[in-house]
């Protein structure tokens, strides 16, 4: 459902707007379906995708179809799922989640089977109903996390923890090897817990 309104001042959305809001609605069918050619359907042929935690950029639909296909690899299961959408003029933003399991590679990763959810935001502008730019950034450390291979931000507040975070901030004074390697060992033993 497309709401009627937006902002505090109850402005009724144009036209456009709810042309915009009704596609990035729409595509989620064929996102929770894994249709990537359904997807590419709400693409401009000029889409720029911007995925800040990857640190990477993905233009035109080849780019971002090769993108899908690793994405939908690892997590077969995927659903996404957007809890706020936003729309002003050309613009939508939204907050979202994806939940899945990793079951294949993701990031050089190697399938860890565990489940995931992950939450990210991102900024659309559309052009004549169909997604030309998309900016988006979603939580890499809590995948990390939730893949096991990153300790719960809680373990920083631990003694040996503490001790590790000095040794890889003061690292120039203890050598670098050795910050590292007691960094390395530190993580790995919170890790193991």
């Amino acid at each position: 459902m497309i709401a009627d309104t937006i902002s505090e001042d109850n402005r009724t959305l144009t036209p456009a707007e709810e042309r915009n809001l009704r596609a990035v609605t729409d595509v989620l069918q064929y996102w929770n379906t894994q249709d990537i050619e359904g997807m590419l359907e709400f693409y401009d042929d000029d889409i720029t995708w911007t995925n800040v935690a990857l640190e990477e950029t993905y233009r035109g639909k080849d780019e971002v179809r090769a993108f899908l296909r690793m994405l939908f690899t690892a997590i077969p299961d995927l659903n996404f799922e957007v809890t706020h959408k936003f729309v002003r003029d050309d613009q939508v933003s939204e907050r979202w989640m994806i939940r899945g399991t990793h079951l294949g590679p993701f990031m050089g990763i190697p399938a860890t089977s565990r489940p995931l959810e992950i939450p990210g935001i991102g900024m659309v502008q559309m052009r004549d109903g169909k997604f030309v730019n998309d900016w988006y950034l979603l939580d890499a450390s809590a995948g990390l996390r939730q893949m096991g291979l990153l300790p719960p931000l809680s373990a920083n507040d631990t003694p040996i923890m503490k001790a590790a975070l000095w040794a890889a901030v003061h690292r120039k004074l203890v050598g670098a090897g050795v910050g590292a390697v007691a960094v390395g060992a530190v993580v790995a033993r919170v890790m193991m817990r």
